[in-house]
């Protein structure tokens, strides 16, 4: 046997062996389902300001840039955030194995990760995966509150735990409600 695979026999032994808190087996897969997000209430107020915002922006592009196109394109994208804001959350299934975490049935390995943190928010929490690129994206994975607790366990067991904060973008977004 090569060490890689030594490696792996090794750590799938210490998961087998790895006591719960909850006396959960952690090499037996475990899935849910849950909506992407939270369903968030916009009331007028908020279309109006985007409208506002909007015309604001146009008049920029057109008096001061000189840009038809542009003004074309803001149209455009708020014809696509008032589509889209009306839509509600898909539900997605999820899953962890010892193969690694399942998102809308696509399969990321846990060596893609280096860590994990859990976002307690009213209503929608959810856990971010670290990735071990610094430029690529992390894996959101929104969760029930029953399910909290085993999703935790089975990703521990593999990841270390970290506390995230969110970072400016995402603060941004939670704050206009998109």
């Amino acid at each position: 046997m090569d060490d890689n695979q030594t490696d792996i026999t090794n750590e799938e032994q210490a998961l087998e062996s790895a006591p719960t808190r909850s006396g959960l087996d952690l090499t037996q897969p475990f899935s849910w389902q849950a909506t992407e997000g939270r369903q968030v209430s916009r009331g007028v107020v908020w279309y109006v300001m985007l409208g506002v915002i909007s015309i604001g922006l146009m008049a920029l592009a057109i008096f001061i840039f000189k840009s038809i196109t542009f003004a074309v394109l803001l149209v455009v994208i708020d014809i696509a955030v008032i589509v889209l804001t009306g839509k509600p959350p898909r539900s997605i299934n999820y899953g962890i194995s010892p193969k690694g975490i399942y998102v809308a049935d696509k399969l990321y390995d846990f060596s893609e990760f280096r860590a994990f943190g859990v976002i307690d928010e009213p209503g929608s929490p959810s856990i971010i995966v670290l990735p071990v690129k610094r430029f690529s994206t992390g894996v959101t994975l929104y969760f029930n509150i029953e399910d909290g607790e085993r999703i935790v366990d089975m990703l521990g067991a593999r990841l270390p735990l970290q506390e995230v904060k969110l970072d400016l973008l995402e603060k941004v977004i939670r704050l206009i409600k998109l």
